[in-house]
């Protein structure tokens, strides 16, 4: 759905500067992210936005942002680069895939990325095609996929706190994490302060104290 304001298109979409997957409005000009609002109808969300989400165009149309590939000029440590073309780029990346995999064979090459996203089974899929099973990726190994086959194992699904239902919260237990400033999957910041300004009871177990 597209809206026409001030001779831009507003989308509706969602924020994934974090993992609180806020609902926004997101304003484009001419090809040109130019603002990011709270979107109201969000059931999770309604409206609100941190800072963080807010100054999404600033991070998008910043211009140190790499936009092209670049290339090291001369020996490392020179600090110089120069701008190639995307077909140059994989070209060469695919020629020392092609190296290392003729030389040591494909289990010698193994594939990391940050924490999972849409893309992340991409990922996977290419390692898979390269021939190496040597795939790793933080959020499951030590994050996600443990929490949910703990929840799977003690509750028989994925538990989380719901802030959502028309009975609010009377106690809410932090284990280990703050989203007040980290938005968590299933924890956006406003609806655990909504809570706890309500009354709800905040018991935090955490390695510092805060």
């Amino acid at each position: 759905m597209t809206t026409k304001s001030d001779k831009a298109q507003v989308y509706k979409s969602i924020c994934r500067v974090c993992h609180g997957g806020c609902g926004v409005l997101v304003s484009v000009k001419e090809g040109r992210l130019v603002k990011v609002k709270g979107d109201p109808s969000s059931p999770m969300s309604q409206g609100w936005m941190c800072v963080k989400g807010l100054n999404s165009p600033e991070i998008a149309n910043h211009p140190d942002r790499l936009t092209h590939p670049l290339k090291r000029k001369g020996e490392r440590g020179g600090g110089q680069w120069e701008k190639i073309s995307w077909d140059e780029v994989l070209g060469d990346i695919a020629a020392k895939l092609d190296k290392f995999r003729a030389e040591s064979g494909a289990e010698s090459i193994a594939l990391g990325q940050g924490t999972g996203r849409h893309h992340f089974m991409h990922t996977v899929r290419f390692a898979n095609a390269l021939g190496t099973p040597n795939w790793y990726e933080p959020g499951l190994a030590q994050c996600f996929i443990p929490r949910i086959s703990v929840c799977n194992l003690t509750y028989g699904g994925f538990v989380v706190g719901d802030y959502y239902s028309d009975t609010p919260p009377k106690c809410i237990l932090f284990w280990g994490h703050n989203p007040l400033v980290s938005g968590p999957d299933g924890e956006i910041s406003i609806s655990v302060k909504r809570a706890l300004d309500k009354g709800a009871i905040g018991i935090a177990i955490d390695p510092r104290r805060s």
